[in-house]
């Protein structure tokens, strides 16, 4: 049975929605996409909330076609911020970057929501995170404005520039070796997506849109909507007025990879209309255009509509494609439609529901008997092992934990399986191999079988080299990594993160 996807996207001045259609094979086609213009007064502010804009676009649509609604939080609500962890389990992840990410934001007036894309690994192991967050109140604003005005219900609230994702990995057949920047320039924010081939490298947004160029090329006050859109498909010349874009962009890009690192360029929304864009990104970093091939199979509509229309269709594609994806709908937020489906039909399944509690009920019983049967044997066991492990005449009072504590006393004495030194020496170790005479205050120190994490702060690059060689003469160390080593603004001392990497018990 064939699913739909409706991916919705809205700025100033315009409302845009993409139409997917979903096979049994997880094939998709795209069926249609379709703008309305908004009406606006002479500065381009809306008339109308977008809600009921939406609604208006959303009457195009047939009634069976309204399945699974994705739309895109605004960028200006949005906030990024990146972390580094030793682990890349997604769960325990997503368990402690909260906390953290708390600590880094503006002081805030309620609960935030937060979300996250892995951008790889360094060359000490580390992963890169990309933390997005969202405030509670915006998010739910959103979706009670959206339920209440459109009458629809969105499944996800994503990011744009995480949506972006989507898009270019289903549209569009990325080369491996190839370094991708699609660069989406909404009304008043623009979005960022990199990737190598499908790796994602870096995914944000900057606040300078096409809001910021219209008014200085077309005057004021607004032209009117239909004026606009012959002027956008007719192509613009940008000039000086794309030069806080180009620089913005560059800013971004340092973070992503080394010097020198070339990219293509692809670029969707209104900077699709901007005739001298890509030369301006050459002259300024040598990047140029490079929208790479079409899917097979996804010709279905225009390659200028899909690039122009790209964020609405990159939305539409979030609901098949969840590979790094945001969603802040979480928590109380969380999508509840399906529970909504199973209320609706609670009388139709009373009886089933019946018989399944009688089944409960007597497997609860079998469960009960067995269990009985089970402690009793893994007691007697325990017994016997309680005897043969731990002194004569101890008594037993919590047998599992007193032979845990028994064997952690025995092993720190040697520190620890396979003779390696504890924790307490290794800190030991490490005030006295650095010297005296070297300023630098240690705040964190992380130990693990294979690697040693330190972090703090010295007054100069200099001491940070004497650090590592200091640590490089410890016996249990085989080698020493500068993870990162930055002059802090508030007081002008160099943060410094190393990594030792401890040697094997073999060797």
């Amino acid at each position: 049975m064939a699913r739909y996807t409706l991916g919705i996207y809205w700025d100033n001045v315009s409302v845009h929605a993409c139409l997917i259609k979903t096979g049994i094979a997880a094939e998709f086609s795209l069926e249609k996409i379709f703008s309305m213009p908004r009406e606006y007064g002479e500065r381009y502010n809306p008339l109308h909330p977008a809600e009921e804009d939406i609604a208006a676009l959303l009457k195009e649509l047939p009634a069976d076609a309204l399945g699974s609604v994705i739309v895109g939080m605004p960028e200006r609500e949005i906030m990024h911020r990146s972390l580094m962890r030793p682990f890349g389990d997604r769960k325990k992840i997503a368990q402690t970057i909260a906390p953290e990410v708390e600590t880094l934001l503006p002081v805030l007036d309620g609960k935030i929501i937060v979300d996250y894309v892995l951008l790889g690994r360094d060359e000490a192991g580390l992963h890169h995170i990309e933390t997005l967050s969202s405030r509670h109140a915006s998010v739910q604003a959103l979706i009670s404005g959206l339920n209440e005005k459109a009458g629809i219900d969105p499944e996800i609230v994503d990011s744009p520039s995480a949506a972006l994702l989507a898009g270019a990995r289903n549209i569009f057949s990325l080369a491996d070796d190839t370094t991708y920047l699609f660069l989406h320039m909404g009304w008043d924010d623009t979005s960022l997506a990199v990737l190598k081939g499908a790796e994602v490298k870096y995914v944000g947004a900057f606040p300078y849109g096409f809001g910021k160029i219209a008014p200085r090329l077309f005057g004021s006050p607004a032209v009117p909507p239909q004026e606009l859109d012959e002027k956008l498909k007719q192509g613009i010349e940008a000039g000086e007025l794309l030069d806080t874009c180009v620089r913005e962009v560059l800013i971004a890009l340092s973070r992503v990879d080394s010097p020198g690192q070339s990219y293509a360029l692809v670029p969707t929304g209104y900077a699709c209309s901007i005739t001298d864009l890509a030369q301006r990104f050459k002259t300024s970093a040598d990047i140029l255009p490079g929208v790479p091939k079409r899917e097979e199979g996804k010709d279905g509509v225009a390659m200028d509509e899909v690039l122009a229309r790209f964020l609405p269709v990159s939305l539409a594609l979030r609901g098949i494609d969840r590979t790094d994806g945001i969603n802040f709908r979480q928590g109380d937020l969380a999508y509840t439609r399906k529970i909504e489906w199973f209320k609706g039909h609670a009388g139709s399944w009373g009886k089933v529901a019946a018989a399944f509690v009688v089944l409960f009920v007597l497997g609860v019983g079998v469960d009960l008997f067995t269990s009985a049967r089970i402690n009793g044997e893994l007691t007697r066991r325990i017994q016997t092992e309680f005897s043969a492990v731990m002194p004569a005449g101890t008594p037993m009072v919590d047998p599992v934990r007193q032979m845990e504590q028994h064997l952690s006393r025995i092993t720190s004495k040697n520190g620890g399986p396979g003779g390696k030194d504890t924790p307490l020496e290794i800190i030991r170790d490490v005030s006295a191999g650095i010297p005296r005479s070297i300023d630098v205050l240690v705040d964190n120190i992380l130990i693990d079988e294979n690697s040693i994490m330190i972090s703090g702060t010295t007054k100069s690059y200099e001491n940070v080299e004497r650090i590592k060689a200091s640590l490089s003469s410890l016996p249990y160390v085989a080698e020493v990594k500068i993870v990162s080593a930055n002059v802090d603004k508030l007081d002008q001392r160099v943060r410094l993160k190393l990594v030792c990497t401890r040697k094997s018990s073999a060797t």
